[in-house]
């Protein structure tokens, strides 16, 4: 079963198995970190959706009078600054694995173009 995507980047970033050991090369595929925020994307979206559905659904409740009926206002908001924490935390966790990729893909880019000047030097 693949990792999901809370993990995903760390599962790319081990390459697939545990923690390298020391001294070991760090194996990563820019592909596999825009497809992980792909799917933050995703979830965030889901996430907003049924966050929104439920908050809809709990601003309907009929609770009456009493300790609930007050508590409920109180609770809805609380549940919109989580909403928007979470959303914000989706968005920073997709930025930072697309910015990720783009500087692994800029250094192989880098290293590739160094080592075609030593061969070329030769």
């Amino acid at each position: 079963m693949p990792p999901s995507a809370s993990n995903l980047a760390v599962h790319v970033l081990r390459g697939g198995r545990g923690v390298p050991e020391q001294g070991e090369p760090l194996k990563v595929d820019p592909t596999e970190l825009v497809l992980a925020a792909g799917q933050l994307d995703g979830q965030a979206a889901g996430f907003g959706t049924a966050h929104h559905a439920a908050h809809a659904r709990a601003s309907h409740a009929a609770l009456g009078a009493g300790s609930s009926a007050a508590a409920l206002p109180g609770m809805l908001a609380a549940w919109e600054s989580d909403g928007v924490r979470y959303d914000r935390q989706f968005t920073s966790l997709s930025e930072k694995h697309r910015a990720a990729a783009a500087k692994y893909a800029a250094t192989d880019d880098q290293k590739s173009a160094h080592i075609d000047n030593a061969g070329s030097a030769l």
